[in-house]
């Protein structure tokens, strides 16, 4: 019989296996332990632990609110059942488990590892050091509060305490950071350590005239705005005054910040007194959905910079989820962005909830315009009941009437009327302006000027529907500007039949990031695939859509632009009225009027989305020589300085026919593919719901229900515009060849003849030319239109 060898590999790797199995009993066994003598203690008896005073360094710095420090040694947080809980050691069965630890001639000899719990007081710590010279590990007690040798651990004659290395130390630390993270001065000393605390060296000198703190001088610094514009240097330090205010300013200007600061300095006040506050610090109405997210993204940008929590900000717009606002409310945020419709079935559906709303200090009226316009009024309207009626009068603290702040670009009542009709007025219109002209003629004597006069309608519209605390302060930054001088306005005359056309001449000759609205969704669902069957990126953005569709939209569109700018291309949003008011799209070169808009104020607030921040950018409007001598013409005249000579004038933008009638063909060939991608969704939507309607009735086959002749001719005509898969393939294919072959400048038989040497061109410009149009250079469509002059309409 052999006698076969173990290799000695197998017995360490058996030996190491033994050892582990080994030390996880004992570990188990010391966590048992220790469950048996721990005890809960809840938060609200949490003063009958053992805390200690912790002496705070001279050196400190200031922090506001920070009185003094505690802390307590072997004390564990758990949570149960949702309710906070200290775990601690309980002393009866601590004393009598002292007996049964183990002592230090009870040792082996060897390695042994430290393995912490903490207790209360008397608590046994164990340590990490080496006896003798053996391999099994034990745990070894010390009694609390004893010194120790710096190298020996006491109770174990000849023990050394192990060296803890510089990684073991940092992981030490770590482990300690995530014990703090539900300590309330953790994110204190997080806010410090990533240097957001406000220094007292912030340099903002052109904001100390508007008396902000220092935290909003310190967010204002991190999000480079260095200078405040003329409607926040006017009306931040009177809003902090407590006065109502309402301010008038061009697009762009800066009024979210106007009305945001003071409610932030009001929410941080707050804060630094200590006081417990329940309710909202300010209550923000905007008109669109779109305009609240925006007006959230901002003031969040802000709050991060502050102690303010993440949460203070909350958005309350339809189209979402009314339970996680619900929800959201429930943790008594500061700042409410809303919308009517939204806020209105929040009210209306918890007195809760109606109590704490009308507690607001302060009420926002952003685009106040059109929040106060016949027929979207009746909302916000229900909503200053509630809030009247809701508003405590109990408390001290709150006063009787909210602070009001009021802002928009425009507030004429001439500006709403439709511009293709003449506005009929009612007896109380008439007899409403037959005692402002007898104002007027009174004023006269005292010198009243036509702005003041203005501002007093203004005035009296205002106060009738938001009943304000007292007579607000009017605040008018730019009196005789009404678009700002940043936006040259410009005219592409057309036929209704050449809108089209006159579109894709603009995005191919002047590639940027155009903003296109028209007056129609159908045109909106119409010119997306159109444009991008033309290798336009092309997004649409309208009211029918649901809101996590428009959402993404504005997303996908502000991608596209980048994407767009690299590669020096058109990028184009297609909207509706409901992305003209307020939204703040960074780097809109271009506006095209699709349409010509119904109201003068519809024309502002969609020009205004370019020549934001500074920048400049171009207004162009697509008109019919109709057009032109009616609406247009009106149009002009309330939008011009009333200084101007002709108030009609416009420039024209120059358009070349020979690259026209080279995109005729490709532009027909993308508008029929539209066109039948349309109606096949249409068709499908109807004979699914004759379907249904058939079936509910009991009636075999839906057709017997279209029985009229318009239905038929109807159905018909959209037959017509359908196309099958393979005529559908046929034009793809020839839309892609079409596409394929650039248009040209000045089309000639060889690439060096004609006006222009195109191959010349093509050497020194490469990387710059027109990627849709060869030979034509001339991307930036402000260097086209401001060598021309104004044309009288």
């Amino acid at each position: 019989m052999v006698k076969k060898s173990i290799p000695k590999a197998i017995l360490q790797r058996t030996q190491q296996l033994k050892k582990a199995k080994s030390k996880s009993k004992k570990s188990k066994k010391s966590k048992k332990a220790f469950s048996r003598e721990s005890k809960f203690v809840s938060a609200q008896s949490s003063n009958e632990l053992d805390w200690k005073a912790v002496d705070i360094p001279e050196t400190m710095d200031d922090y506001e609110g920070f009185y003094g420090l505690e802390e307590i040694d072997g004390v564990d947080v758990k949570v149960v059942n949702g309710k906070l809980h200290y775990v601690t050691q309980d002393k009866t069965k601590l004393a009598a488990n002292k007996d049964k630890e183990v002592t230090s001639d009870q040792v082996p000899a060897g390695d042994f590892e430290v393995e912490d719990f903490e207790e209360g007081e008397g608590e046994k710590k164990t340590k990490s050091g080496t006896v003798g010279g053996g391999k099994e590990s034990t745990t070894v007690p010390e009694k609390a509060g004893s010194k120790t040798d710096e190298d020996n651990i006491p109770g174990i004659p000849g023990a050394k305490k192990t060296k803890i290395t510089l990684k073991e130390k940092k992981k030490t630390k770590e482990q300690l950071d995530d014990q703090l993270t539900g300590n309330g001065f953790s994110a204190l000393r997080k806010r410090d350590a990533m240097g957001e605390l406000p220094m007292d060296d912030v340099d903002l000198p052109e904001w100390k005239d508007t008396h902000v703190s220092l935290y909003i001088q310190d967010a204002l610094s991190k999000l480079n705005f260095k200078t405040p514009t003329g409607i926040q240097k006017a009306a931040i330090p009177k809003a902090l005054e407590g006065k109502d205010v309402i301010g008038k300013a061009i697009t762009g200007s800066g009024k979210t910040l106007a009305y945001g600061i003071p409610i932030l300095e009001m929410a941080l006040e707050g804060d630094k007194n200590g006081n417990e506050v329940n309710h909202p610090t300010g209550l923000i109405f905007t008109p669109t959905r779109e305009l609240a997210v925006q007006v959230t993204k901002h003031l969040k940008a802000m709050v991060k910079y502050s102690p303010l929590k993440d949460n203070s900000v909350v958005s309350l717009t339809g189209g979402l989820s009314i339970q996680k606002q619900e929800r959201l409310m429930s943790y008594n945020p500061r700042i409410l962005v809303a919308t009517p419709g939204r806020c209105l079935e929040l009210l209306e559906k918890s007195d809760e909830v109606a109590k704490k709303v009308a507690s607001t200090d302060i009420l926002v009226f952003d685009e106040a315009d059109r929040l106060v316009e016949d027929g979207h009024f009746d909302d916000l309207e229900k909503i200053l009941d509630i809030m009247r009626n809701n508003r405590p009068t109990e408390d001290s603290s709150i006063p009787r009437k909210w602070q009001s702040l009021v802002f928009s670009a425009t507030f004429s009542k001439d500006l709403f009327g439709k511009l293709d009709k003449q506005v009929v007025k009612n007896k109380a219109d008439k007899l409403a302006d037959k005692k402002l002209r007898k104002k007027r003629r009174l004023d006269a004597e005292k010198e009243l000027d036509e702005g003041e006069v203005e501002r007093e309608g203004v005035l009296d519209m205002l106060s009738k529907k938001l009943r304000f605390r007292g007579r607000p302060l009017y605040i008018d930054v730019n009196p005789t500007e009404i678009v700002a001088d940043s936006i040259t306005e410009a005219l592409i005359p057309c036929s209704p039949t050449e809108r089209d056309l006159m579109l894709y001449y603009f995005l191919s000759i002047f590639p940027g990031n155009t903003l296109v609205f028209a007056n129609s969704i159908d045109s909106v669902k119409r010119l997306k695939p159109m444009l991008n069957s033309l290798r336009i990126p092309t997004v649409a953005l309208h009211s029918s859509m649901i809101q996590k569709q428009r959402l993404r939209s504005l997303e996908r569109f502000q991608q596209n632009c980048e994407g767009a700018a690299k590669e020096h291309k058109s990028s184009v949003l297609i909207a509706s009225d409901v992305a003209a008011r307020g939204l703040d799209i960074p780097n809109i070169q271009h506006v095209v009027h699709y349409h010509l808009p119904r109201t003068a104020d519809s024309y502002i607030h969609r020009s205004g989305r370019t020549a934001r921040a500074g920048k400049k950018g171009v207004s162009i409007v697509l008109c019919s020589p109709q057009e032109a001598s009616g609406p247009l013409h009106k149009l002009r005249k309330l939008v011009s300085n009333k200084d101007d000579l002709h108030v009609d004038e416009l420039k024209i933008l120059p358009v070349d026919n020979d690259i026209l009638r080279q995109m005729q063909d490709r532009l027909e060939i993308a508008s029929k593919l539209a066109q039948a991608d349309i109606t096949n969704s249409v068709v499908v939507k109807e004979n699914s719901w004759m379907e249904k309607a058939a079936e509910d009735l009991g009636v075999e086959g839906w057709d017997v229900l279209v029985e009229d002749d318009y239905l038929r001719r109807d159905k018909k005509r959209k037959q017509g515009k359908q196309l099958d898969k393979q005529s559908k393939k046929v034009l793809k294919a020839e839309l892609r060849e079409l596409l394929d072959i650039p248009v040209r400048k000045g089309r000639s038989s060889y690439i060096t003849s004609g006006l222009h040497n195109l191959a010349e061109l093509l050497v020194k410009t490469e990387g710059d030319g027109n990627h849709q149009v060869m030979s034509y250079l001339q991307k930036n469509a402000l260097s086209v239109l401001n060598p021309i002059k104004k044309r009288r309409l």
